[in-house]
C-alpha cells in the first residue's frame, strides 16, 4: 500500500497533470508526437480539438506560441492520425497506427454500449450487421464515403432509414466493428474508408491492448486513478487493476501514491514546484486535461472556489485554465480584422491573474491568426 503524500495539494496534482500531458514544460516536437503521446485526443468538433495537440507542440509558425492548426489538418490528409469512435461512443482523433490496440482495448464494452442504445430508435442487433457488411462493400477498393454517401449506400443495400441518430448509430457499429475509419477529407466533410485499407496490419489482444492502454494513460496524464483510466476508456475495472497490477511489477516505469484518500498512478519523477506568477491557457472544451478524469474531477474544478458554483450548464463550451484547473469558459469568434473573445469566470480575478489572461488569450490569437484580439471580461 502505497505512502500518503501529505504535502501533495489540488494545485500541484494539477501543475503535475499539465506536465504530464505537456501542455506545460518542454513542447513535443510536433503535432504527431502529440497525438502519440496522448493515445486519443477526444474530438466532438474537429476545429476547436486541433487545439488539443496543437497546445503540446512547439511553434512552427513566426509569432506563434505552439503548433498551428495546418500540421493538424495534414495527419487527418495523410492518415496519420483517423478520427473515430473509440474507446467512448465520441469522437476521436488517434494514430492510425494506435486504432487495433485502441479497439482490441475496449471494443466489446463500448460496441454493448452502442448495441444497446440502438434499440430505442428500432436497429436490432442483424440490422447492424446487415449495415456493417454493406459499408465494408461500399467503402472497398479506396472509396471514401461521406455521410450522406454511406447513408445512401445503406439504402441501396436494403436498410431503410439511414440517415440522422439512425445513421449515426450504423456507422459507429461499423467503426467498433474495425469495418470503416476515417478517410480522406471531401471538401471538408469527414468521410468513411475501409479500416484494413487505413490501418496498419498487426494482431493485438485484448489484455496486451489494455495494458499497453494503460501504460500510455498513466504516462501521459498522471497522476490519475484506475476509475480514471476505465471510465476514459470504457473498461472493466478488475481488468484495468490486473493492467496496473502488472505493469507495477513488470518494472515499467509506474509508480503509485495515495493522496487524498485514493490511489494515483503516474510514470517518471514528480516535477519542482512552479515558479513564477499564474498561467491561464485557454482549451477546447473537450481538451484531456478536462476529459480524462472523471473519477478525479474535484481536482480539475479550480481550488480556489466551491464545488457549488460552478454552473451545471457553462456559458461556452471551451474552457479557461488557472495554474491547470477550470475556473472559466470562453468562446471566441474570428472576424476580418480581429478575433473576439468572449470569456466568463467564475470568481474575479487579481492583476496577475488578468495579466496572464490576457497573455493566454494573445496565444490563442495568433493561433487564429488574427492581427487583433478583443478580450471581454466578465464573472460571477
Amino acid at each position: 500500500m502505497p505512502t500518503p503524500t501529505r504535502d501533495l495539494t489540488p494545485a500541484a496534482v494539477a501543475a503535475w497533470r499539465a506536465r504530464s500531458q505537456r501542455l506545460w514544460g518542454e513542447r513535443l516536437a510536433t503535432p504527431w508526437d502529440a497525438f502519440e503521446h496522448l493515445a486519443a485526443v477526444q474530438s466532438q468538433e474537429y476545429q476547436p480539438s486541433k487545439l488539443t495537440p496543437a497546445m503540446r507542440a512547439k511553434p512552427d509558425g513566426d509569432g506563434l506560441a505552439y503548433a498551428g492548426a495546418g500540421g493538424v489538418d495534414s495527419l487527418i490528409e495523410q492518415g496519420r492520425v483517423l478520427r473515430t469512435h473509440v474507446l467512448r461512443t465520441t469522437w476521436h482523433t488517434v494514430p492510425a497506427a494506435d486504432l487495433r490496440m485502441l479497439i482490441a482495448a475496449s471494443g466489446d464494452r463500448v460496441m454493448q454500449v452502442i448495441v444497446n442504445g440502438s434499440r430505442g430508435i428500432g436497429i436490432d442487433l442483424r440490422t447492424h450487421e446487415r449495415a456493417t457488411e454493406a459499408l465494408a462493400a461500399a467503402t472497398a477498393g479506396g472509396r471514401h464515403l461521406t455521410r450522406e454517401e454511406a447513408g445512401e449506400a445503406l439504402e441501396a443495400a436494403g436498410i431503410a432509414g439511414a440517415s440522422g441518430q439512425r445513421l449515426g448509430h450504423l456507422l459507429m457499429h461499423a467503426e467498433v466493428s474495425a469495418v470503416i475509419c476515417s478517410g480522406d477529407p471531401k471538401d471538408g466533410k469527414q468521410t468513411y474508408a475501409s479500416f484494413d485499407e487505413r490501418v496498419p496490419a498487426g494482431a493485438i489482444g485484448k489484455d496486451e491492448a489494455i495494458r499497453e492502454l494503460a501504460r500510455r494513460f498513466f504516462a501521459s496524464r498522471g497522476p490519475a486513478t484506475v476509475k480514471d483510466f476505465t471510465r476514459w476508456a470504457t473498461l472493466k475495472v478488475a481488468d484495468a487493476k490486473a493492467a496496473v497490477d502488472e505493469l507495477l511489477l513488470g518494472g515499467s516505469g509506474l509508480r503509485e501514491l495515495r493522496y487524498d484518500d485514493r490511489v494515483f498512478y503516474y510514470e517518471g519523477e514528480r516535477p519542482e514546484p512552479e515558479d513564477g506568477g499564474p498561467v491561464v491557457d485557454f482549451v477546447q472544451g473537450y481538451d484531456e486535461m478536462l476529459c480524462s478524469y472523471t473519477d478525479s474531477k474535484d481536482l480539475v474544478l479550480h481550488h480556489s472556489v466551491s464545488r457549488a458554483l460552478f454552473p451545471d450548464r457553462p456559458r461556452f463550451t471551451s474552457a479557461i485554465l488557472l495554474d491547470g484547473q477550470v475556473v472559466g469558459n470562453w468562446k471566441a469568434a474570428v472576424k476580418k480584422d480581429r478575433v473576439v473573445i468572449e470569456t466568463w469566470r467564475v470568481r474575479g480575478f487579481t492583476a496577475a491573474e488578468i495579466a496572464a489572461m490576457r497573455r493566454g488569450a494573445d496565444r490563442l490569437r495568433a493561433w487564429f491568426g488574427s492581427p487583433e484580439m478583443e478580450l471581454g471580461l466578465d464573472h460571477a
